[in-house]
């Protein structure tokens, strides 16, 4: 059996940072220790996704800090095994991101470990799987990163692969029956300065399906194992928070059973993001009309981020829950040498009726909770604030029992609105 084995070092090219913005540079209310380097940092386990998207599993298992220019921060995760049809199984993954201040400087660090895989019906194979990516930003300006990977007991149509492989290898995966199905790149890595971010990445394992052949699998098919991510982004007076979205469904081991509509960001540094769908369906609960989020964020005079979700029309399970219309709108605002954040809520529902319960109507108060029979607990603008941030769902369904293809237990989220600003 032939196999063809071709590495290569990935291309690395240093910049030099950009000044900050002249509004933040001259704004008097604004000192230099308040303008400050940022972090955008993540992991997770496994992310395998169709061209077309009609298959879709994970992020899994997915740690994220981002627009933040605070030390100290930590965040982990942890999933159990999955089993992707047509695909094959992904162990259990462990992840955790960090923000530290060093003697030198700061630094961004992101780690992923997935307990083994078994791919595309034993034609790839492996024990643990752990890549790590972290960047580093000295007092005096300069970046600097590292990648590693390590990959146990790994075997690619049954020949073994050492446990660290250089970077970026790439691997030909050569069926002796079916010919050559795509490629598997092993270790890769990536560093890059771009417009004064500097980021540092890492694949322990990605697998490209480029030519038919096997069940299931479709061309374009990505799959992607050992996944971290650190970036130090520029320095800003302050961070931009938030998103909204029309309407998702979680299940209860945390993988997503339909994905968010009509997704759209806060951008951490300002301005503007939209998304429209022309309408959704979650087969067996919903149905709802077209939707679009718009997401404003800007720096000065003021920080300030902006989501705004708007939904023509819901109807859950053949008029048991209807509405005309929903409007999410949150923002959050504060000065840019600190203090107080204020947050406003200005969501509204038109013609919200439930059946059989004639008190509910548009003028619902917030956080209102009732158990409705045959769907499961319903939040009607459910409204979540910290000192910070405030999150708007205008309904949230806890299932107690299965629809479609939608288990018992699982939430639906519907017109959803977040928007925060943090240092």
């Amino acid at each position: 059996m032939k196999r063809i084995l071709v590495a290569f070092m990935g291309a690395l090219t240093l910049v030099a940072a950009g000044p900050l913005a002249s509004a933040q540079a001259t704004d008097p209310s604004v000192t230099p220790a308040q303008v400050q380097t940022g972090f955008s940092v993540s992991a997770y386990g496994s992310y395998i996704v169709n061209a077309d998207r009609s298959l879709v599993s994970g992020p899994t298992a997915l740690s994220l800090i981002s627009c933040t220019s605070a030390t100290g921060k930590t965040s982990t995760n942890n999933v159990a095994a999955v089993n992707v049809p047509a695909v094959g199984t992904v162990g259990a993954a462990v992840t955790s991101v960090k923000t530290l201040l060093t003697t030198t400087g700061k630094r961004a660090e992101a780690s992923s470990t997935v307990a083994g895989a078994n791919l595309l019906g034993g034609r790839i194979t492996a024990g643990a799987i752990t890549s790590t990516s972290s960047a580093d930003k000295s007092t005096t300006g300069g970046f600097s990163g590292a990648n590693q990977t390590t990959i146990a007991n790994l075997k690619v149509l049954g020949l073994p692969i050492g446990v660290s492989p250089a970077p970026n290898t790439i691997i030909d995966l050569k069926d002796p029956l079916l010919g050559s199905l795509g490629t598997i790149t092993l270790n890769g890595q990536e560093k890059r300065l771009v417009n004064g971010t500097y980021q540092v990445s890492t694949t322990a394992v990605r697998v490209q399906i480029l030519k038919s052949g096997l069940p299931g699998l479709k061309i374009g098919t990505d799959i992607r194992l050992g996944v971290s991510t650190a970036r130090l982004t520029p320095p800003q007076a302050g961070y931009l928070t938030g998103s909204g979205f029309s309407t998702k469904a979680s299940l209860l081991n945390g993988l997503v059973g339909s994905g968010a509509t009509a997704y759209a960001p806060v951008k951490c540094a300002g301005g503007t993001s939209t998304a429209n769908v022309a309408g959704a369906t979650i087969p067996g609960v919903l149905t709802a009309g077209a939707a679009t989020t718009n997401t404003t964020g800007i720096l000065t005079p003021t920080l300030k981020a902006s989501v705004t979700n708007t939904l023509a029309g819901l109807n859950v399970l053949g008029d048991l829950v209807t509405v005309d219309a929903i409007k999410a709108e949150t923002s959050a605002s504060r000065a840019p040498s600190g203090g107080t954040v204020t947050l406003t809520d200005t969501s509204t529902f038109t013609n919200l009726k439930i059946k059989g319960f004639a008190a509910i109507n548009a003028s619902v108060a917030p956080n209102t909770v009732v158990q409705v029979p045959g769907l499961g607990q319903v939040t009607l603008h459910k409204v979540v604030k910290t000192s910070s941030s405030i999150t708007v769902t205008m309904i949230e369904i806890v299932l107690d029992q299965a629809r479609g293809s939608i288990p018992t237990g699982s939430k639906i989220q519907i017109g959803y609105s977040n928007s925060g600003v943090r240092d």
